[in-house]
């Protein structure tokens, strides 16, 4: 070559600018052609607009929330007694059912096909890399399924639609068509984890104390389907809420059950309030606090999808630290005018509190 920047002058080389061409993901949602929504938080998740997406063959919708460099979600509707285009991909996704009642066939070479059952707020993971098709049971109603999932990772690493799409690879070390391997049981691994490949009923899976994170707070952490990516379960009791805390990025929280509302702030920031309900999903961005208040007259429960970070294959992704401030932010220590926001809510809904008042005293 002949043109190079030692043959260029020091201002030659200065007056030339260079404009970064959008990621991969990017592009490849906009080759897509449906919707797109660029978005803080979803109020419903049965009210995202949808659009006909040709690679499933049914609508589809895509929802990029905090830090969607990471991971983002996919919604799919099947219509009545309607099936998906059969998919196979070299990303990791979960599947949550949103509405609906209906099956999942998943094969891989030289393997039985299994089939996985699943209704309103069932969890699973096709294991990576094999080929899998949703079928809507229903004759009479759609289904609607988010898949969150670390996409934009994935192809942006490799910038390769080929690759990620049309890749025989066969992942033998993590799925080997197991009969058993989606009947739903637990195999209990110690702490608050457990494994899992099948939840039928994320509303439904028992929960243990922890304390740690706040007043009547319970939780479960997931290893399924051998992902890299995490999963846990979430409750607070009624009158209650979360310590606030931080982490790194890709946490999408689905809240399963309850009223209430979440605070999310960037150190040193004014936080932004979120209000909740079934249904509703948000993901804290990359190091905000975030504190989540049960208004409720029951117990409120969330889902989080998130990235890398799996019980058994954890890979830490992001920041690994912030300002030098905590990663959990202790009652004590919070700021008074929360606890009295949060009285004046549930005085406004007919709740006792049953949160202690911290003792601010208690501090330093």
């Amino acid at each position: 070559m002949t043109d190079n920047f030692n043959a260029r002058s020091e201002g030659d080389a200065a007056t030339k600018t260079f404009e970064r061409p959008p990621a991969f993901y990017d592009a490849w949602m906009e080759n897509e052609g449906i919707p797109i929504h660029n978005l803080f938080h979803v109020e419903n998740l049965m009210e995202v607009e949808l659009g006909p997406w040709d690679r499933f063959g049914v609508q589809g919708a895509f929802i990029n929330l905090a830090d969607p460099f990471i991971t983002s979600a996919m919604m799919i509707e099947l219509p009545p007694g309607g099936e998906t285009k059969p998919q196979r991909h070299m990303f990791e996704t979960w599947i949550f059912v949103v509405e609906g009642f209906g099956e999942t066939l998943i094969e891989q070479l030289d393997c039985p096909t299994n089939t996985v059952p699943w209704q309103k707020r069932s969890l699973f993971g096709p294991p990576l890399n094999t080929t899998y098709r949703h079928v809507n049971k229903d004759q009479d109603n759609p289904a609607r399924l988010l898949m969150v999932t670390n996409a934009p990772m994935t192809l942006n690493l490799y910038h390769n639609d080929d690759f990620v799409f049309r890749n025989e690879f066969v992942f033998d070390d993590r799925y080997k068509g197991e009969n058993s391997y989606f009947n739903a049981e637990r195999e209990y691994l110690g702490g608050r984890i457990t494994r899992v490949n099948l939840i039928p009923d994320t509303l439904d899976f028992q929960l243990l104390q922890w304390k740690m994170r706040g007043h009547g707070a319970k939780s479960f952490h997931m290893s399924m389907s051998d992902h890299t990516m995490a999963c846990h379960l979430s409750e607070f009791a009624v009158g209650t809420y979360k310590k606030s805390h931080r982490h790194g990025p890709g946490a999408h929280v689905i809240i399963l059950a309850g009223r209430g509302f979440s605070l999310l702030w960037k150190d040193g920031e004014e936080p932004t309030r979120i209000d909740w309900q079934e249904n509703s999903m948000f993901a804290p961005p990359e190091w905000w606090y975030h504190q989540h208040f049960n208004t409720g007259s029951e117990p409120a429960r969330y889902l989080a999808l998130r990235r890398g970070g799996s019980p058994e294959h954890p890979i830490i992704l992001g920041m690994s630290g912030g300002t030098g401030a905590p990663d959990q932010i202790e009652p004590e220590d919070e700021d008074p005018a929360i606890y009295d926001m949060y009285l004046e809510d549930l005085r406004k809904n007919g709740v006792e509190i049953q949160q202690p008042r911290p003792d601010y005293n208690a501090k330093g």
